[in-house]
């Protein structure tokens, strides 16, 4: 595999907007909790996979694993994931 190819596996949410996992991982150390880029990327991928899994149980779905997993890394997943929690917290502010 290209050193280019493994670098765009490393991506969150969306390319204009999101961070990459080196981001996420120097700024978790930032605030003491240590962390390197591979197990940034466990973390969010695993939330990721929560995220699915309970919309799939909540509308009554049958998904197989391997694509819940692609769900999960989707770009496009994680962007619609980014502006709900958006939304629910300037809901939140709002009250």
């Amino acid at each position: 595999m290209k050193k280019d190819n493994k670098k765009s596996n490393y991506a969150t949410v969306s390319e204009e907007e999101g961070v990459n996992y080196r981001e996420i991982s120097d700024m978790m150390t930032e605030i003491g909790f240590k962390m390197n880029h591979s197990s940034a990327r466990n973390y969010v991928l695993r939330v990721m996979k929560k995220f699915v899994e309970a919309l799939v149980d909540n509308w009554g779905l049958e998904v197989p694993q391997d694509r819940i997993d692609v769900i999960a890394k989707s770009p496009q997943f994680q962007q619609a994931i980014y502006e709900v929690l958006l939304q629910i917290d300037a809901q939140k502010n709002n009250r």
